[in-house]
Protein backbone atom coordinates (compact mmCIF):
# COMPACT_ATOMS: atom_id res chain seq x y z
CA UNK A 1 0.00 0.00 0.00
CA UNK A 2 1.32 3.76 -0.84
CA UNK A 3 1.60 5.81 2.12
CA UNK A 4 -0.61 8.84 1.85
CA UNK A 5 1.32 11.73 2.12
CA UNK A 6 -0.11 14.82 4.20
CA UNK A 7 0.33 18.12 2.33
CA UNK A 8 0.60 21.57 3.95
CA UNK A 9 -1.64 24.32 2.47
CA UNK A 10 0.94 27.53 2.39
CA UNK A 11 2.13 30.83 -0.32
CA UNK A 12 4.67 28.83 -1.38
CA UNK A 13 5.25 24.98 -2.56
CA UNK A 14 5.93 22.90 0.55
CA UNK A 15 7.38 19.44 0.71
CA UNK A 16 6.32 16.46 2.28
CA UNK A 17 5.27 17.39 6.08
CA UNK A 18 5.35 13.72 6.93
CA UNK A 19 3.52 10.52 6.44
CA UNK A 20 -0.10 9.09 7.43
CA UNK A 21 0.28 6.82 10.01
CA UNK A 22 -3.51 6.08 10.73
CA UNK A 23 -3.65 3.65 7.19
CA UNK A 24 -2.12 0.44 6.90
CA UNK A 25 -0.13 -1.88 9.40
CA UNK A 26 1.67 -0.09 12.08
CA UNK A 27 3.72 -2.99 12.53
CA UNK A 28 4.95 -1.80 9.51
CA UNK A 29 5.13 2.16 10.81
CA UNK A 30 6.93 1.28 13.66
CA UNK A 31 9.71 -0.94 11.54
CA UNK A 32 9.80 1.88 9.42
CA UNK A 33 11.16 4.23 11.47
CA UNK A 34 12.60 2.29 13.90
CA UNK A 35 15.23 1.77 11.33
CA UNK A 36 16.39 5.35 10.80
CA UNK A 37 15.92 5.98 14.86
CA UNK A 38 17.89 3.19 15.81
CA UNK A 39 21.15 4.63 13.61
CA UNK A 40 20.63 8.20 15.39
CA UNK A 41 20.06 6.78 18.67
CA UNK A 42 22.80 4.59 18.53
CA UNK A 43 24.85 7.75 17.13
CA UNK A 44 24.01 9.44 20.18
CA UNK A 45 24.68 6.98 22.94
CA UNK A 46 28.27 6.29 21.25
CA UNK A 47 28.71 9.61 22.27
CA UNK A 48 28.75 8.86 25.94
CA UNK A 49 30.52 5.53 25.61
CA UNK A 50 33.30 7.43 23.42
CA UNK A 51 33.45 9.77 26.31
CA UNK A 52 33.86 7.13 28.57
CA UNK A 53 36.33 5.22 26.76
CA UNK A 54 38.97 8.02 25.86
CA UNK A 55 38.64 9.45 29.72
CA UNK A 56 38.95 5.95 31.35
CA UNK A 57 41.94 5.29 29.09
CA UNK A 58 43.71 8.55 29.89
CA UNK A 59 47.34 8.29 31.10
CA UNK A 60 49.81 10.89 33.42
CA UNK A 61 53.19 9.95 35.29
CA UNK A 62 51.84 12.35 37.79
CA UNK A 63 48.76 11.37 38.05
CA UNK A 64 48.90 7.37 37.96
CA UNK A 65 45.29 6.86 38.64
CA UNK A 66 44.05 9.50 36.01
CA UNK A 67 41.51 7.24 34.04
CA UNK A 68 39.69 5.50 37.17
CA UNK A 69 39.66 9.42 38.48
CA UNK A 70 37.88 10.60 34.86
CA UNK A 71 35.70 7.83 34.38
CA UNK A 72 34.46 8.40 38.85
CA UNK A 73 33.80 12.34 37.73
CA UNK A 74 31.61 10.95 34.60
CA UNK A 75 29.51 8.83 37.52
CA UNK A 76 28.86 12.13 39.16
CA UNK A 77 28.27 14.14 36.33
CA UNK A 78 26.42 12.19 33.91
CA UNK A 79 23.32 11.97 36.14
CA UNK A 80 23.55 15.87 36.64
CA UNK A 81 23.66 16.71 33.13
CA UNK A 82 21.19 14.01 31.99
CA UNK A 83 18.58 16.29 34.64
CA UNK A 84 19.06 18.79 31.66
CA UNK A 85 18.89 15.83 28.73
CA UNK A 86 15.62 14.67 30.26
CA UNK A 87 13.92 18.15 30.11
CA UNK A 88 14.50 18.50 26.77
CA UNK A 89 12.84 14.59 26.35
CA UNK A 90 10.11 15.57 28.55
CA UNK A 91 9.08 18.86 26.38
CA UNK A 92 9.93 17.07 23.66
CA UNK A 93 7.65 14.57 24.35
CA UNK A 94 4.78 17.37 24.79
CA UNK A 95 5.88 18.99 21.30
CA UNK A 96 5.36 15.76 19.51
CA UNK A 97 2.09 14.56 21.45
CA UNK A 98 0.73 18.40 20.06
CA UNK A 99 1.47 18.07 17.09
CA UNK A 100 0.41 14.70 16.30
CA UNK A 101 -2.70 15.11 17.54
CA UNK A 102 -2.98 18.10 15.74
CA UNK A 103 -1.69 16.46 12.53
CA UNK A 104 -3.86 13.30 13.17
CA UNK A 105 -7.24 15.93 13.49
CA UNK A 106 -5.98 17.31 10.25
CA UNK A 107 -5.28 20.60 11.45
CA UNK A 108 -2.23 21.54 9.91
CA UNK A 109 -1.76 25.16 10.29
CA UNK A 110 -2.35 24.36 14.25
CA UNK A 111 0.42 22.30 13.92
CA UNK A 112 3.11 24.74 12.33
CA UNK A 113 2.03 26.75 15.34
CA UNK A 114 2.14 24.48 17.92
CA UNK A 115 6.04 24.06 16.42
CA UNK A 116 6.80 27.28 16.69
CA UNK A 117 5.49 28.25 20.04
CA UNK A 118 7.23 24.37 21.44
CA UNK A 119 10.72 26.16 20.24
CA UNK A 120 10.45 29.64 22.02
CA UNK A 121 8.77 27.36 25.26
CA UNK A 122 12.05 25.01 25.45
CA UNK A 123 14.26 27.83 25.12
CA UNK A 124 12.63 29.74 28.20
CA UNK A 125 12.29 26.98 30.27
CA UNK A 126 15.94 25.40 29.58
CA UNK A 127 17.41 29.14 30.40
CA UNK A 128 15.38 28.93 33.54
CA UNK A 129 16.75 25.40 34.96
CA UNK A 130 20.03 25.61 33.18
CA UNK A 131 20.69 28.70 35.72
CA UNK A 132 19.84 27.07 38.56
CA UNK A 133 22.00 24.17 37.99
CA UNK A 134 24.88 26.19 37.71
CA UNK A 135 23.93 28.09 40.82
CA UNK A 136 23.61 24.88 42.79
CA UNK A 137 26.17 22.77 41.17
CA UNK A 138 29.04 23.06 44.01
CA UNK A 139 26.67 22.58 46.62
CA UNK A 140 25.19 19.46 45.12
CA UNK A 141 28.24 17.77 44.41
CA UNK A 142 29.35 17.43 47.74
CA UNK A 143 26.46 16.13 48.82
CA UNK A 144 26.76 13.40 46.59
CA UNK A 145 30.00 12.41 47.73
CA UNK A 146 32.88 14.15 45.19
CA UNK A 147 35.96 15.67 46.59
CA UNK A 148 39.41 16.68 46.09
CA UNK A 149 40.10 16.33 41.99
CA UNK A 150 37.33 14.58 41.49
CA UNK A 151 35.40 16.83 42.36
CA UNK A 152 36.74 19.48 40.56
CA UNK A 153 37.22 17.25 37.08
CA UNK A 154 33.45 16.89 37.26
CA UNK A 155 32.62 20.61 38.14
CA UNK A 156 34.77 21.24 34.72
CA UNK A 157 33.31 19.37 32.83
CA UNK A 158 29.68 20.26 34.02
CA UNK A 159 30.26 24.22 33.69
CA UNK A 160 30.56 23.38 29.73
CA UNK A 161 27.79 20.67 29.27
CA UNK A 162 25.35 22.94 31.22
CA UNK A 163 25.22 25.96 29.10
CA UNK A 164 24.90 23.41 25.66
CA UNK A 165 21.30 22.52 27.31
CA UNK A 166 20.16 25.63 26.01
CA UNK A 167 21.51 24.59 23.21
CA UNK A 168 20.33 21.20 22.70
CA UNK A 169 16.75 22.32 23.69
CA UNK A 170 16.10 23.79 19.77
CA UNK A 171 17.62 20.22 18.40
CA UNK A 172 15.39 18.39 20.47
CA UNK A 173 12.35 20.09 19.73
CA UNK A 174 13.05 20.69 15.97
CA UNK A 175 13.34 16.60 15.93
CA UNK A 176 10.46 16.04 17.30
CA UNK A 177 8.24 18.67 15.16
CA UNK A 178 9.28 16.13 12.42
CA UNK A 179 8.75 13.04 14.07
CA UNK A 180 5.09 14.23 15.14
CA UNK A 181 4.82 14.05 11.08
CA UNK A 182 6.18 10.41 11.02
CA UNK A 183 8.86 11.64 9.32
CA UNK A 184 11.83 9.23 10.13
CA UNK A 185 15.60 9.83 8.58
CA UNK A 186 15.27 14.29 8.63
CA UNK A 187 15.05 14.05 12.49
CA UNK A 188 17.99 11.17 12.63
CA UNK A 189 20.16 13.21 10.95
CA UNK A 190 19.97 16.25 13.18
CA UNK A 191 20.81 13.55 16.19
CA UNK A 192 23.79 11.97 13.26
CA UNK A 193 25.16 15.13 12.50
CA UNK A 194 25.59 16.43 16.32
CA UNK A 195 26.99 12.77 17.23
CA UNK A 196 29.15 12.69 14.00
CA UNK A 197 31.32 15.73 14.91
CA UNK A 198 31.28 14.76 18.92
CA UNK A 199 33.17 11.85 18.15
CA UNK A 200 35.19 13.35 15.41
CA UNK A 201 36.26 15.81 18.10
CA UNK A 202 36.90 13.74 20.81
CA UNK A 203 40.33 12.55 21.25
CA UNK A 204 41.50 15.92 19.83
CA UNK A 205 40.32 17.73 22.76
CA UNK A 206 40.75 15.45 25.20
CA UNK A 207 44.36 13.95 24.70
CA UNK A 208 45.53 17.13 22.53
CA UNK A 209 46.00 15.72 19.06
CA UNK A 210 47.26 18.29 16.46
CA UNK A 211 47.23 21.92 17.14
CA UNK A 212 44.77 21.34 19.89
CA UNK A 213 45.17 21.65 23.85
CA UNK A 214 45.13 19.07 26.16
CA UNK A 215 41.96 19.90 27.81
CA UNK A 216 41.03 15.80 29.06
CA UNK A 217 37.54 16.03 30.97
CA UNK A 218 36.99 19.43 29.50
CA UNK A 219 37.88 18.15 26.29
CA UNK A 220 35.12 15.79 26.41
CA UNK A 221 32.07 18.11 27.10
CA UNK A 222 33.67 20.61 24.62
CA UNK A 223 33.03 18.28 22.16
CA UNK A 224 29.59 17.28 22.68
CA UNK A 225 28.84 21.30 23.25
CA UNK A 226 30.17 21.89 19.73
CA UNK A 227 28.43 18.58 18.50
CA UNK A 228 24.77 20.10 20.06
CA UNK A 229 25.48 23.43 18.40
CA UNK A 230 26.41 22.17 14.45
CA UNK A 231 22.76 19.71 15.33
CA UNK A 232 20.47 22.39 16.61
CA UNK A 233 21.51 25.11 13.49
CA UNK A 234 20.76 21.82 11.21
CA UNK A 235 17.45 20.75 13.15
CA UNK A 236 16.31 24.93 12.96
CA UNK A 237 17.14 24.76 9.25
CA UNK A 238 15.35 21.87 8.30
CA UNK A 239 11.86 22.45 10.40
CA UNK A 240 12.12 25.93 9.56
CA UNK A 241 13.07 26.77 5.91
CA UNK A 242 13.14 23.49 4.50
CA UNK A 243 10.06 21.63 6.02
CA UNK A 244 8.30 24.64 6.70
CA UNK A 245 7.12 23.01 9.97
CA UNK A 246 6.84 25.87 11.73
CA UNK A 247 5.73 29.30 11.17
CA UNK A 248 6.41 32.42 13.77
CA UNK A 249 4.14 34.72 11.86
CA UNK A 250 1.31 32.75 12.15
CA UNK A 251 1.40 32.92 16.05
CA UNK A 252 -0.34 35.49 18.16
CA UNK A 253 0.05 35.85 21.76
CA UNK A 254 -3.20 33.93 22.28
CA UNK A 255 -2.35 31.15 19.85
CA UNK A 256 1.08 31.01 21.87
CA UNK A 257 -0.52 31.11 25.05
CA UNK A 258 -2.67 28.01 24.02
CA UNK A 259 0.07 25.82 22.44
CA UNK A 260 1.84 26.83 25.51
CA UNK A 261 -0.69 25.28 27.93
CA UNK A 262 -1.15 21.80 24.98
CA UNK A 263 2.65 21.49 24.93
CA UNK A 264 3.27 21.91 28.79
CA UNK A 265 0.11 19.94 30.21
CA UNK A 266 2.08 16.84 28.68
CA UNK A 267 5.93 18.14 28.21
CA UNK A 268 6.26 19.44 32.06
CA UNK A 269 5.13 16.42 33.41
CA UNK A 270 6.75 14.34 30.96
CA UNK A 271 10.03 16.31 31.72
CA UNK A 272 9.28 15.77 35.77
CA UNK A 273 8.92 11.93 34.51
CA UNK A 274 12.17 12.19 32.47
CA UNK A 275 14.01 13.87 35.22
CA UNK A 276 13.02 11.60 37.69
CA UNK A 277 15.13 8.51 36.00
CA UNK A 278 18.89 10.83 36.33
CA UNK A 279 17.73 12.12 40.08
CA UNK A 280 17.34 8.60 41.01
CA UNK A 281 20.91 7.65 38.88
CA UNK A 282 21.91 10.85 41.58
CA UNK A 283 21.23 8.94 44.49
CA UNK A 284 22.27 5.74 43.27
CA UNK A 285 25.92 7.23 43.16
CA UNK A 286 25.79 9.05 45.87
CA UNK A 287 24.91 5.48 48.06
CA UNK A 288 27.78 3.88 46.35
CA UNK A 289 30.18 6.75 46.68
CA UNK A 290 29.19 6.97 50.47
CA UNK A 291 29.03 3.69 51.17
CA UNK A 292 31.87 2.05 49.31
CA UNK A 293 35.05 3.23 47.03
CA UNK A 294 36.07 4.98 44.12
CA UNK A 295 36.66 1.78 42.50
CA UNK A 296 32.90 1.14 42.71
CA UNK A 297 31.80 4.63 41.40
CA UNK A 298 33.75 4.39 38.60
CA UNK A 299 32.63 0.44 38.17
CA UNK A 300 28.97 1.77 38.42
CA UNK A 301 29.72 4.40 35.61
CA UNK A 302 31.40 1.56 33.12
CA UNK A 303 27.78 -0.45 34.33
CA UNK A 304 25.60 2.62 33.16
CA UNK A 305 27.38 3.43 29.96
CA UNK A 306 27.07 -0.65 29.19
CA UNK A 307 23.80 -0.70 29.58
CA UNK A 308 23.65 2.36 26.96
CA UNK A 309 24.66 -0.55 24.29
CA UNK A 310 21.48 -2.97 25.22
CA UNK A 311 18.90 -0.24 25.70
CA UNK A 312 19.76 1.89 22.56
CA UNK A 313 17.40 0.12 20.57
CA UNK A 314 14.63 0.86 22.85
CA UNK A 315 15.12 3.89 22.99
CA UNK A 316 14.41 4.52 19.72
CA UNK A 317 11.72 2.47 19.67
CA UNK A 318 10.77 5.12 22.29
CA UNK A 319 11.19 7.83 20.27
CA UNK A 320 8.69 6.30 17.15
CA UNK A 321 5.72 4.68 19.00
CA UNK A 322 4.62 8.25 20.06
CA UNK A 323 3.96 9.78 16.50
CA UNK A 324 1.73 6.81 15.93
CA UNK A 325 0.09 6.20 19.01
CA UNK A 326 -0.66 10.15 18.85
CA UNK A 327 -1.90 10.36 15.26
CA UNK A 328 -4.02 7.31 15.66
CA UNK A 329 -5.34 8.14 19.12
CA UNK A 330 -6.43 11.73 17.62
CA UNK A 331 -8.33 10.41 15.18
CA UNK A 332 -9.81 7.81 17.58
CA UNK A 333 -8.43 4.50 16.38
CA UNK A 334 -7.81 3.46 19.30
CA UNK A 335 -7.82 -0.19 18.59
CA UNK A 336 -4.70 0.71 16.13
CA UNK A 337 -3.15 2.40 19.63
CA UNK A 338 -3.46 -0.83 21.35
CA UNK A 339 -2.13 -2.63 18.24
CA UNK A 340 0.91 -0.42 18.42
CA UNK A 341 1.80 -1.30 22.50
CA UNK A 342 1.36 -4.61 21.76
CA UNK A 343 3.71 -5.18 19.09
CA UNK A 344 6.02 -2.51 20.72
CA UNK A 345 6.37 -4.51 23.91
CA UNK A 346 6.91 -7.50 21.48
CA UNK A 347 10.00 -5.96 20.39
CA UNK A 348 11.31 -5.08 23.91
CA UNK A 349 11.30 -8.64 24.85
CA UNK A 350 12.82 -10.20 21.43
CA UNK A 351 15.74 -7.50 21.35
CA UNK A 352 16.72 -7.00 25.20
CA UNK A 353 16.99 -11.34 24.89
CA UNK A 354 19.33 -11.27 22.06
CA UNK A 355 21.65 -8.23 23.65
CA UNK A 356 21.64 -9.84 27.10
CA UNK A 357 23.13 -13.27 26.08
CA UNK A 358 25.44 -11.01 24.18
CA UNK A 359 26.70 -9.19 27.17
CA UNK A 360 26.85 -12.01 29.32
CA UNK A 361 28.93 -13.98 26.64
CA UNK A 362 31.26 -11.02 26.11
CA UNK A 363 31.51 -9.83 30.02
CA UNK A 364 35.19 -9.59 30.58
CA UNK A 365 35.68 -8.10 27.48
CA UNK A 366 33.08 -5.07 27.19
CA UNK A 367 34.04 -4.03 30.63
CA UNK A 368 37.95 -4.04 28.90
CA UNK A 369 36.80 -1.34 26.48
CA UNK A 370 36.40 1.14 29.08
CA UNK A 371 39.17 0.92 31.70
CA UNK A 372 42.26 -0.86 31.46
CA UNK A 373 42.44 -1.32 35.35
CA UNK A 374 41.79 -4.76 36.78
CA UNK A 375 39.82 -3.52 39.69
CA UNK A 376 37.45 -1.77 37.72
CA UNK A 377 36.75 -4.55 35.16
CA UNK A 378 36.48 -7.07 37.91
CA UNK A 379 33.98 -4.78 39.70
CA UNK A 380 31.80 -4.44 36.58
CA UNK A 381 31.63 -8.11 35.42
CA UNK A 382 28.96 -9.15 37.65
CA UNK A 383 26.76 -6.01 36.22
CA UNK A 384 26.30 -8.01 32.51
CA UNK A 385 25.03 -11.08 34.60
CA UNK A 386 22.05 -9.82 36.70
CA UNK A 387 21.04 -6.78 35.12
CA UNK A 388 20.67 -7.13 30.94
CA UNK A 389 18.30 -9.91 31.33
CA UNK A 390 15.68 -7.39 32.89
CA UNK A 391 16.31 -4.30 30.29
CA UNK A 392 12.83 -5.64 28.10
CA UNK A 393 11.00 -4.73 31.52
CA UNK A 394 12.80 -1.45 31.94
CA UNK A 395 11.83 -1.24 28.28
CA UNK A 396 8.15 -1.42 29.02
CA UNK A 397 8.30 1.45 31.48
CA UNK A 398 9.57 4.34 28.40
CA UNK A 399 7.86 3.11 25.69
CA UNK A 400 4.24 3.08 27.74
CA UNK A 401 4.91 6.64 28.70
CA UNK A 402 6.36 8.02 25.19
CA UNK A 403 3.00 6.02 23.94
CA UNK A 404 0.12 7.88 26.51
CA UNK A 405 2.73 10.97 26.41
CA UNK A 406 1.35 11.65 22.46
CA UNK A 407 -1.84 10.43 23.80
CA UNK A 408 -2.08 13.64 25.82
CA UNK A 409 -1.75 11.69 29.31
CA UNK A 410 1.05 11.80 31.15
CA UNK A 411 0.08 10.66 34.05
CA UNK A 412 0.90 7.37 33.63
CA UNK A 413 4.26 7.54 31.99
CA UNK A 414 4.90 9.80 35.65
CA UNK A 415 3.53 7.04 37.87
CA UNK A 416 5.47 4.04 35.79
CA UNK A 417 8.48 6.41 36.68
CA UNK A 418 7.78 6.78 40.37
CA UNK A 419 7.30 3.74 40.74
CA UNK A 420 10.90 2.18 38.82
CA UNK A 421 12.77 4.66 39.65
CA UNK A 422 12.30 6.78 42.52
CA UNK A 423 10.57 4.01 45.13
CA UNK A 424 12.33 0.74 43.31
CA UNK A 425 15.13 1.63 41.58
CA UNK A 426 16.80 3.70 45.01
CA UNK A 427 15.40 1.92 46.96
CA UNK A 428 16.39 -1.77 46.33
CA UNK A 429 19.94 -0.07 45.47
CA UNK A 430 20.32 0.78 48.88
CA UNK A 431 19.51 -2.22 50.43
CA UNK A 432 21.47 -4.22 47.77
CA UNK A 433 24.39 -2.16 48.45
CA UNK A 434 24.11 -2.57 52.21
CA UNK A 435 24.35 -6.28 52.09
CA UNK A 436 26.39 -7.37 49.09
CA UNK A 437 28.16 -4.06 48.00
CA UNK A 438 28.12 -3.07 44.13
CA UNK A 439 26.66 -6.74 43.18
CA UNK A 440 24.36 -6.15 45.24
CA UNK A 441 23.63 -2.58 43.59
CA UNK A 442 22.83 -4.39 40.65
CA UNK A 443 21.07 -6.67 41.94
CA UNK A 444 18.45 -3.99 42.76
CA UNK A 445 18.65 -2.21 39.49
CA UNK A 446 17.25 -6.02 38.84
CA UNK A 447 14.58 -6.00 40.55
CA UNK A 448 13.45 -2.45 39.82
CA UNK A 449 12.99 -2.80 36.17
CA UNK A 450 11.16 -6.55 36.56
CA UNK A 451 8.54 -5.36 39.23
CA UNK A 452 7.66 -2.09 37.74
CA UNK A 453 8.09 -3.68 33.98
CA UNK A 454 5.29 -6.12 34.86
CA UNK A 455 3.15 -3.38 36.52
CA UNK A 456 3.54 -1.15 33.08
CA UNK A 457 2.57 -3.63 30.92
CA UNK A 458 -0.46 -5.07 32.74
CA UNK A 459 -1.61 -1.56 33.36
CA UNK A 460 -1.01 -0.27 29.57
CA UNK A 461 -2.95 -3.48 28.22
CA UNK A 462 -5.60 -4.17 30.97
CA UNK A 463 -6.40 -1.03 32.32
CA UNK A 464 -5.48 2.30 30.46
CA UNK A 465 -7.60 4.30 28.12
CA UNK A 466 -5.95 3.81 24.35
CA UNK A 467 -7.94 7.47 23.04
CA UNK A 468 -6.34 10.75 22.89
CA UNK A 469 -6.74 13.74 24.60
CA UNK A 470 -7.85 16.74 21.99
CA UNK A 471 -4.79 19.32 20.91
Amino acid sequence: MVEEVVEITTASPVKKQGVNLTEGPVSRHVLRMLGPFSIAVIALISTGIVDTIYLGRMTDVARPNLGVMALAALGFAFPLTFIGNSANIGLGAGTMSALSRAIGQGDMEKARRHGAAAILLALAVMTVLVSIMMIGLPFVLRVMGADGEILNMARAYMLISFPGLIIVSVASMSNNILRAGGEAALPSSIMILGAFINIILDPFLIFGWGPFPRMEIQGAALATLTGNTVGAMFGFYIVFFHRKAIAFTEMTLGSMKRAWKIIGSVGLPAAGTNIIVPLSAAVAVTIIARSLTTIDVAAFTVASRSEMISVGLLYALSACIGAITGQNGGAGLTDRVRATFKFCFLICVIWSTFMAVILAFFAPQVAGVFTTDPDVVAKTIPYFYIVPFTIFAYGFVFVSAAGFNALGRPQYGLVFTIIRSLILYVGLIYIGVQMDGLRGAFLGMAGANLISGLIAFYWTMRKAPMTAKKS
